[in-house]
């Protein structure tokens, strides 16, 4: 059984398609740099992230978008929520969620305070998302 390799370069157009499709500009941080800085703007429409070289770079580039145009940002939102409502964006969203999909998206929100419990609950109601996602997405 052979299934379908996304390459780097889907990754990095799909970013691309989905950034002019909802006129978010892009601001790419060196790769030289370190630490990663990603962030987004909601008022400019503006998102920094890092060249989509890998998967990680790929989900951190989704999580980035979805706080521009996902479910949970709005101000009567708490922080941990929009962070979770971004996840949800880039799980329902991505063309491929790996492992390391999932590492990223448990360390950036441990940053936040959640805890490896914690993050067994946010991680049922992101795949509930996604699977709410999808079953519109078909009809």
């Amino acid at each position: 059984m052979t299934s379908k390799l996304t390459k780097r370069i889907d990754m990095a157009l799909h970013i691309q398609e989905l950034c002019g499709k909802h006129n978010i500009s892009v601001k790419f941080q060196p790769l030289t740099d370190k630490k990663p800085n990603y962030y987004a703007n909601r008022r400019d429409r503006i998102i920094c992230i890092r060249p989509t070289k890998n998967t990680g770079y790929y989900v951190s580039a989704l999580h980035e978008i979805g706080h521009i145009i996902g479910t949970q940002q709005g101000s009567d939102f708490d922080r941990i929520d929009r962070e979770v409502g971004a996840w949800k964006y880039a799980m329902a969203n991505a063309i491929v969620w790996t492992d390391t999909a999932t590492k990223i998206m448990a360390k950036a929100l441990k940053s936040y305070g959640i805890s490896d419990s914690m993050f067994q609950g946010v991680w049922l109601e992101c795949v509930k998302y996604v699977n709410q996602f999808k079953m519109k997405e078909r009809t």
